[in-house]
């Protein structure tokens, strides 16, 4: 048994695929997946499918969707996935089960290997662990109760990112994440750490006007949109260009 969240909603079984059924029984799911191998309760499930205005009916649909799933994933060739508790279900999955789960695996596998100056390996690491994703986390879902979930998990794809490219930068690889970094301050205007990463970049590969440029525009964005001045590691950065003094990632 496999269930990807990171990307659109799918299990498969020996790689072939489970039919999950419709939307209220795919959110029953992806509620579970959230929390894999933890109880979540039948109330919590009600307002995955339903928010705060369920039907009278809403627990026994409930149940009625987790009996799908059972049944589907029973004639995939996976009985038991779905554990009853004395307040709600568990799925129950092992830990190279569900790719939310291995990829922080490979976040925590990368940081060991950072963390003993094997930094060519902690890239590999977290480029594997990138490569689970195929958008955005439970891409199609609605379900506002799943938020929380999936901002937990949009926060950790863009922080391994950063460590990425921190360790990309440590290596000299600096003019080859200039691109990528462009992009990445375009889609996430306020992370700090990104902003400075480009600067930094740019200004090891000789582009020191480009450098200070990309300091402005972040300065810009900050004050005009959040009200705040650049934080002190930006602000660093900064002044250590002006001053030319050494820098390394």
């Amino acid at each position: 048994m496999y269930v990807h969240i990171l990307g659109p909603l799918r299990a498969t079984v020996d790689d072939r695929p489970v039919t999950l059924g419709g939307r209220r029984t795919q959110t029953v799911l992806a509620a579970l997946a959230l929390e894999a191998d933890w109880a979540v309760s039948v109330d919590g499930l009600v307002e995955a499918v339903w928010g705060s205005c369920p039907p009278a009916s809403a627990r026994t649909q409930i149940r009625i969707c987790v009996s799908t799933l059972r049944r589907a994933f029973a004639l995939a060739g996976a009985p038991g996935t779905i554990e009853t508790h004395s307040y709600g279900y568990r799925l129950r999955l092992g830990p190279h089960d569900l790719d939310a789960a291995v990829f922080e695996s490979g976040m925590e596998r990368s940081r060991l290997l950072a963390g003993n100056g094997r930094r060519a390996e902690a890239v590999l690491e977290l480029r594997n662990a990138l490569a689970l994703w195929d958008g955005p986390v439970l891409a199609g879902q609605t379900s506002r109760a799943l938020d929380p979930g999936i901002r937990r998990l949009e926060e950790l794809r863009i922080r391994a990112i950063e460590e990425r490219l921190e360790l990309e930068l440590a290596l000299g690889r600096h003019g080859d994440v200039i691109g990528e970094l462009l992009a990445l301050t375009a889609t996430y205007p306020f992370r700090e750490q990104l902003h400075g990463q480009l600067m930094l970049a740019l200004h090891l590969a000789g582009r020191t006007a480009e450098a200070l440029a990309a300091y402005r525009r972040v300065r810009v964005t900050l004050v005009e949109e959040l009200g705040i001045e650049p934080g002190p590691r930006l602000r660093d950065l900064e002044r250590s260009i002006l001053l030319g003094e050494c820098l390394s990632a």
